[in-house]
């Protein structure tokens, strides 16, 4: 497998710097070839590493249907940059190649006048349809799912259920699953291609549907719908409105990216800096700090408190010198400790292992792991002592320091992504 992606790699390497190449000398039919021998995503890539110019030049070549695909996927600037330089007519038609789905969350990245004027130049179903997705709040069931969702009857047969697949727009998002509506389109059932298709043609629907439908609302966030669909290994999930009617669906490429921007944002969080809504070179520097100031700040201040506590020991400090130089240990091993058990609190909270109203039971938790790995530490740390000459009392307050300053900082590092949680 890593084999097979390195000369993908080098594989690419050297179609760009090919496609540079004709670009520049105006060999446009070979830049034209080399670029249909390419995954859309592989051009998006491309694309995306390209100056201006020869973005603009390369993404012209491309035929309508591979255009949508690669302006799909690739990054907010460099598709925001095309459709600023393009004629607004042609983005409009390739918004209509797209997914619905995918062309509502694309617009959405865009400034809303930008946005506004290709959606008028969209056909009236298409722009009706992403319209009606951009309603949605962002972030939500509704924003990801596509309408164009394959609805049948209970009353109906196998056999008419295949006449009436048969008949259904090619353009429908998958076939995986049937989902089985009343006479006011509220779910109440489900199959599965494979049963229908082994099922007896004269079979009701009602006879092998299954009525117990795992389903969101329009207003779920889309980080529980991932991990709903996670959790039960769903390809896809209906979704229904506020009156339980089938409001449509959302299928696993789409939560495939919604996982990648949570991780992102959860990562960025734990190294103390606001999300980044954009690609990192993107992003003006002056943002990049006012992300960073505000945690730097807190941490700032709340650092200050550590220097108030040996200010409050400095008669000690300079009655035992030698105490001053185990200081960067202790709160490096306070810090580490801490770090480590925000991190683990952060994902179980994030996969639903636990709740807020378990902070008794995680307090237990951490505060006995705290005090397994501080005596283990302690151990150390008392032998570390010896071994730079310290005397055996001074060794025994690192000894005895180090599973305080463990237990300590389990128990805050517990409780503070806890309060978070609580207070949204």
């Amino acid at each position: 497998m890593g084999d097979q992606v390195q000369r993908t790699e080098r594989k690419l390497a050297d179609v760009r710097a090919q496609l540079e190449e004709s670009l520049k000398q105006g060999q446009l039919e070979r830049a034209r070839h080399l670029l249909s021998t390419l995954h859309p995503a592989d051009i998006a890539e491309l694309l995306d590493e390209m100056d201006e110019e020869a973005r603009l030049l390369a993404f012209s070549l491309l035929e309508d249907v591979a255009a949508s695909e690669v302006l799909d996927e690739m990054e907010a600037e460099g598709a925001q940059d095309i459709v600023e330089h393009t004629p607004k007519e042609r983005i409009a038609h390739l918004l209509e190649e797209m997914p619905m789905d995918d062309a509502a969350e694309f617009l959405g990245d865009l400034p809303p006048d930008l946005a506004q004027s290709l959606i008028d130049l969209m056909e009236p179903a298409e722009a009706a349809e992403v319209k009606s997705l951009l309603e949605y709040e962002e972030g939500t069931a509704g924003r990801l799912m596509t309408e164009k969702v394959v609805r049948i009857r209970r009353r109906w047969t196998v056999q008419e259920t295949i006449d009436y697949l048969r008949t259904v727009d090619p353009e429908t998002e998958t076939f995986a699953y049937l989902y089985v509506v009343d006479d006011d389109d509220r779910l109440v059932g489900v199959v599965a291609l494979r049963t229908l298709i082994t099922s007896p043609p004269d079979a009701h629907i009602r006879d092998i549907m299954q009525p117990d439908v795992i389903y969101v609302t329009v207003d779920t966030d889309q980080e529980e719908v991932a991990r709903i669909m996670a959790k039960y290994d769903f390809f896809a999930i209906p979704v229904v409105d506020r009156e339980g009617r089938l409001a449509g669906i959302i299928t696993h490429d789409d939560i495939v990216d919604v996982l990648q921007e949570e991780f992102t944002e959860d990562v960025q969080r734990l190294g103390g800096s606001e999300p980044l809504e954009h690609p990192y070179l993107s992003v003006p520097i002056r943002w990049m700090a006012r992300k960073r100031f505000g945690w730097l700040l807190l941490l700032f201040v709340t650092e200050t408190f550590t220097g108030s506590v040996l200010r409050f020991f400095k008669h000690e400090l300079e009655a035992v010198v030698a105490l001053s130089f185990f200081i960067p240990l202790l709160i490096g091993t306070g810090g580490n400790a801490g770090s480590q058990t925000v991190t683990t609190i952060v994902r179980a909270l994030a996969l639903r292992e636990i709740a807020p109203s378990d902070f008794l039971k995680v307090l237990v938790r951490e505060m006995g792991t705290g005090l397994l790995v501080g005596i283990a530490l302690g151990v150390v740390g008392f032998v570390r002592a010896l071994l730079w000459g310290s005397s055996v009392p001074l060794a025994m307050v690192v000894g005895l320091t180090l599973p305080a300053i463990c237990i300590w900082a389990n128990t805050i590092g517990s409780l503070i992504p806890i309060v978070a949680e609580k207070l949204g």
